[in-house]
């Protein structure tokens, strides 16, 4: 059978609106989508005739209440959302992404370090997990939250493929393992499923993750965030009270661009940068430990200085990083001092220096 999501995808296609000939997904007409037990709430952005309103509202009714477990549709009006319901007829300007003033989730930790990066490939999965466990091998009391719908790489990356979270009757509970809690939505879907997800399922997914899990509290939060900056960034943005993040790039010119984009979007939603880290700096050779700056090292650092942004470190390429996240026993677990960990180390003392400052 498909996932819930796949389904309701599907329902949703065969939904036109007249006046564009779109469906509902395509024009973006829905606006978040929450599922609780076997009810589901859905948010639509509609023209505000109401026969148009009510035409779609209950051929959504009808094919979301013929979906195997909802027995409840409920709809609401993205602009009556905004204004308390008073004005049926008055069609809200959109709105820019705004910090919460009530934040719902994750009021139990001091610190809530989101781990960005513009684009995919440059590591971050490998910083956020180090850092995470380097925070707590310092007595940080510390929590990872793998928040990458796409691609989790935090359940192989801490040697926990094939592990299950357990439940019990409060929620889910978090996975221990190198001294920190953990939870990846890797953990919680076959790897094999579908993870071509719209806005409204990407919110709804995090949403639940957030709210169904039962965080411990604690020093700090790490948040390994989906490379670029789509629904899950600010969706984040908008539950919770971000202390700050750590943008991760490589010293090429094209991953720099890709990161200084990261940054602009989290400055539109008043989340403050701790600072970049420069990763795969440069290449340290495991028999003589000479090193050679393939990428061009310090890249990074001097973007930072142009952009007034706190420089956190630089990680070189060390052939134990990639063997570590392989294998799922990341580098910061080992009680050596290497290149990579030294690097580590003077990151999160860093990252700790920053937030001291906020």
């Amino acid at each position: 059978m498909s996932s819930l999501e796949e389904q309701f995808e599907k329902a949703l296609m065969e939904i036109t609106l007249s006046d564009s000939g779109k469906h509902l997904l395509e024009a973006e007409a829905v606006t978040e989508c929450v599922v609780s037990g076997d009810n589901v709430t859905i948010t639509l952005d509609l023209p505000a005739d109401d026969s148009v309103r009510k035409s779609i509202s209950d051929q959504v009714i009808s094919r979301l209440e013929s979906i195997d477990g909802i027995s409840k549709v409920n709809i609401k009006m993205a602009d009556q959302v905004d204004n308390g319901g008073h004005d049926h007829h008055h069609h809200a300007e959109p709105r820019g992404p705004q910090r919460p003033e009530n934040p719902v989730y994750l009021r139990n930790y001091d610190h809530i370090i989101a781990v960005s990066s513009g684009k995919g490939g440059v590591g971050k999965s490998t910083v956020a997990v180090n850092l995470a466990i380097t925070l707590a091998k310092m007595g940080q009391q510390v929590s990872l939250f793998d928040s990458d719908v796409y691609g989790p790489s935090v359940p192989i990356m801490m040697g926990m493929r094939s592990t299950k979270p357990r439940m019990n009757d409060r929620g889910i509970m978090v996975m221990e393992k190198y001294g920190i809690s953990l939870m990846s939505i890797g953990n919680l879907i076959e790897e094999s499923a579908a993870t071509i997800w719209r806005g409204p399922i990407v919110h709804q997914v995090i949403d639940q993750m957030l709210r169904d899990t039962i965080w411990p509290g604690g020093n700090f939060m790490i948040i390994d965030l989906p490379p670029g900056t789509g629904d899950a960034q600010l969706t984040l943005s908008q539950v919770l009270e971000i202390s700050g993040a750590v943008v991760v790039s490589t010293p090429q010119d094209v991953a720099l661009l890709d990161a200084m984009k990261g940054i602009a979007m989290f400055e539109k939603v008043d989340v403050p940068i701790l600072g970049l880290v420069e990763n795969m700096s440069s290449f340290i050779c495991p028999n003589c430990e000479h090193e050679t700056p393939i990428f061009d090292k310090g890249n990074a650092e001097k973007a930072s200085s142009q952009h007034n942004i706190p420089f956190l470190g630089s990680i070189p390429i060390e052939l134990a990083v990639r063997e570590g996240g392989d294998n799922g026993a990341p580098i910061a677990t080992i009680d050596q001092e290497t290149p990579s960990t030294l690097a580590f180390k003077h990151i999160a003392n860093r990252v700790i220096e920053e937030v001291g400052k906020l």
